[in-house]
């Protein structure tokens, strides 16, 4: 199939025939998209995580990574910083990753003209930025977002490199590969895709100089990155989360990927449609958009990796294969080119409003428990928790409490059990203060009846019901506010 080159001279020129245009156009309109609502939804367990190890000092951060997300150190030392400069509300954390998804989609765009032409690749950049899971991920302070700009870039200078014979532009692809090993090493099985796309190249010239400038490119990233590999061996056992996908569910999985079952029909229809005619080029594309995925799923008896959020950035690629496929379906891409944007707009709008609300799927309200508290606390008021993940709730109070946090009842005034939580007092009844008021959170999963003290340790329970009452309960999702006051002393 032809390329369309879409070069105009004169007044004749269309807006998107402008080298700027397409990326600049696609990078703006996914920008705009993830900026709608991004403060609506609360954070959730992994951006609390994120916000802790941005507020720590220096010293805390390494000392935080030597027990745990040692991979994702380059990360939090962005947020770090970032903090510092722009403060931490949901928008701010999640800034990054807004502007990432932007840049991602910019990239997809200037890819899809260097390889289709400027309305392909304008096509491609747009139908990134309407993808649901775009606007999740965008809208998350974790490094998902920025990992799929890294590969997304990092394809962008193999193809520069490979049509130009570019040595700066193999420079830039190793920093670019060392970047999204930084951010991800699981990313770094796209490098298989970048292989073929430098096989066909030398097939074309018949000649081996992009294998050895690609070998020898991959070679200097893989050197940089290996020092945090071998450190990162130790901390395995921090995705032993993950679960098996068997084949049955791998089609499944594939089509919800896009973050809506309609839009991965429309995608990948349009992506077979994209590889039966979509060029010389499009084995690489349909490398990258497959390739992560089967490799990932082939490793399942080795090593569970195969999740969601850690193959993101094949979606550029799938974002790319469509926009061919319209290319094959409409040759002039006219009406059918815009009717299929909308057509993933109105596919995923559910998608997109479900995305936007308060309380993520699973995780509990902490803002609302949050707000109770603010409304109805007095001096010498107390806090626990109970449920799983309690350091959890507690970074979700205290957030939501606008920097005026409750004392925890069992939380020792010195040492620390890891560098960012603090040690358990020694035992309920020595902790206790019966002249205090103590707020109960219970986050125990909404599968089982909510109760003030469901799932709490018997011993933690026993002195609590001997010195308190249960006077006000509050219900949200996924977590109930308890007000415990002192039993009345006898006589």
């Amino acid at each position: 199939m032809a390329t369309d080159t879409g070069t105009g001279t004169g007044t004749g020129q269309q807006w998107w025939q402008r080298p700027a245009a397409v990326p600049l156009a696609a990078g703006a309109l996914t920008l705009v998209v993830v900026l709608i609502a991004a403060g609506r939804r609360q954070l959730w367990r992994d951006e609390f995580a994120t916000l802790d190890a941005a507020r720590m000092g220096l010293r805390e951060l390494y000392a935080l990574v030597q027990q745990k997300d040692l991979v994702l150190l380059p990360y939090y030392l962005g947020m770090h910083f970032w903090v510092r400069l722009f403060g931490d509300s949901e928008v701010a954390l999640r800034l990054p990753s807004m502007i990432a998804v932007a840049i991602a989609a910019a990239l997809t765009a200037l890819q899809g003209r260097m390889l289709y032409g400027p309305r392909v690749g304008l096509l491609a950049g747009v139908l990134f930025g309407l993808l649901p899971v775009v606007t999740r991920y965008g809208q998350e302070a974790r490094p998902y977002g920025l990992v799929i700009a890294a590969v997304a870039a990092a394809g962008l200078f193999a193809v520069m490199a490979t049509q130009r014979h570019s040595r700066v532009a193999w420079i830039c692809y190793a920093l670019m590969l060392v970047l999204v090993g930084w951010l991800h090493l699981i990313a770094l099985v796209v490098l298989p895709a970048h292989g073929l796309l430098v096989l066909l190249e030398a097939r074309r010239r018949q000649s081996w100089q992009p294998v050895t400038w690609w070998m020898g490119a991959t070679a200097a990233a893989v050197a940089v990155l290996s020092p945090l590999v071998w450190l990162a061996k130790a901390q395995s056992g921090q995705i032993a989360w993950i679960q098996p996908v068997s084949v049955g569910d791998l089609s499944e999985w594939m089509l919800e990927l896009p973050g809506a079952i309609g839009v991965g029909g429309v995608l990948l229809g349009l992506g077979i449609l994209g590889c039966v005619g979509g060029g010389p080029r499009v084995g690489y594309l349909a490398a990258w958009a497959l390739g992560p995925l089967i490799l990932l799923w082939a490793l399942t008896p080795v090593m569970l990796l195969f999740t969601e959020r850690y193959v993101l950035f094949v979606l550029p690629a799938w974002c790319l294969l469509a926009a061919a496929g319209v290319q094959v379906a409409a040759q002039r891409l006219s009406t059918f080119t815009v009717a299929v944007p909308v057509l993933v707009l109105l596919v995923g709008l559910s998608s997109h409003v479900a995305l936007r609300a308060p309380v993520t799927e699973f995780e509990p309200d902490l803002r609302g428990a949050a707000a109770v508290i603010d409304q109805q606390r007095r001096t010498g008021d107390l806090v626990a928790y109970t449920g799983p993940f309690p350091w959890w709730a507690n970074a979700g109070i205290k957030y939501y409490l606008q920097e005026k946090p409750l004392p925890e009842v069992f939380q020792a005034t010195e040492g620390q059990a890891t560098p960012n939580y603090r040690a358990w007092c020694g035992g309920p009844a020595k902790c206790l203060d019966t002249r205090a008021r103590i707020w109960l959170i219970n986050t125990k999963p909404s599968t089982t009846k909510l109760t003030s003290f469901a799932g709490m340790n018997p011993e933690v329970e026993k002195a609590l019901r001997a010195r308190f009452v249960v006077t006000q309960v509050d219900r949200f999702t996924d977590v109930s506010v308890s007000l415990l006051t002192p039993r009345p002393k006898k006589g």
